[in-house]
């Protein structure tokens, strides 16, 4: 399992480099973000018992990499959102490598693209108090909702309920053209650089607002065998969003996070169950 992990692991830092190299040429920045920033920091590398590969990006260089990526795919690699992949239920995008498989979950066969991933995830500006600050939470957990198109199972009752009278009242149109309105709320405060920054991929990252100057100034850290593009104030960051961060979890906690059904390294879902005889092969 170990070996399975770091074949992994070094799948995802070859994907990264891709990533690494398409920025520099573009001039767009990003850093490492959440536990692979912290991997950086604390071991110089992955995690040892990570599973994935985290990167963000300002939205406006994030919108000009989803831009200029799906102008330009480097070969072997797809790009995968919700814009361009409606069954996608994240509010962020990912990397995928073709020709590969990590398949989470049951319900994901079929409907889109599973390879081996590496996520960016979008920062935006917060305000920093009173009925904005209501409004854009609210604002960003709708967002979220409509992304999802499923009632989230881990909230409460009255957040499941409302939760599925919004989603019966709007049909997927009639969602995606609301999800565009409510981002547009959500990007407003971007141009403000006195206020904090925060991610919102998920209800729980609206909880972490990060310095407002996280976004100015960039530098790089030792990631495995290379030396990649990180936020300057990495330590305010990562205190932020782990408190003691160099402190390691108790072992019963170093384990996988994503816990795939399926991975494979060569081929894609598609050729596996063909190989399994489980979908009838079309050219049959």
């Amino acid at each position: 399992m170990e070996n399975t992990l770091r074949k992994l692991q070094l799948t995802q830092l070859e994907m990264l480099k891709v990533v690494d190299a398409f920025c520099k040429e573009n001039d767009i920045q990003y850093s490492l973000y959440a536990g692979t920033l912290l991997g950086a920091v604390r071991h110089q590398g992955f995690i040892p018992w990570d599973d994935d590969l985290d990167i963000c990006m300002s939205r406006e260089n994030y919108n000009r990499f989803i831009e200029l990526w799906t102008k330009d795919c480097p070969s072997g690699y797809i790009i995968q959102n919700k814009e361009n992949t409606p069954e996608f239920t994240q509010s962020f995008t990912k990397i995928r490598k073709e020709n590969t498989t990590f398949l989470q979950y049951e319900w994901e066969r079929e409907k889109y693209h599973t390879g081996i991933f590496i996520d960016i995830f979008p920062i935006d500006r917060i305000p920093d108090k009173g009925l904005r600050l209501m409004m854009y939470k609210l604002h960003c957990m709708i967002y979220q909702l409509y992304t999802r198109e499923f009632v989230p199972s881990k909230s409460n009752k009255v957040v499941q309920l409302v939760s599925g009278i919004l989603l019966k009242l709007n049909s997927h149109n009639s969602r995606m053209i609301k999800r565009q309105k409510l981002l547009k709320k959500i990007t407003v405060y971007n141009h403000n650089d006195s206020l904090k920054t925060v991610g919102i991929e998920t209800v729980g990252s609206l909880k972490k607002h990060f310095s407002k100057n996280m976004l100015g100034g960039y530098t790089y850290l030792k990631f495995e065998d290379g030396d990649f593009m990180c936020f300057a104030d990495w330590d305010e960051h990562l205190k932020c969003k782990f408190n003691d961060y160099m402190q390691l979890p108790p072992e019963s906690e170093r384990e996988w996070k994503h816990h795939p059904i399926i991975l494979d390294f060569e081929q894609d879902l598609n050729e596996i169950l063909i190989g399994r005889n489980l979908i009838h092969n079309a050219d049959a």
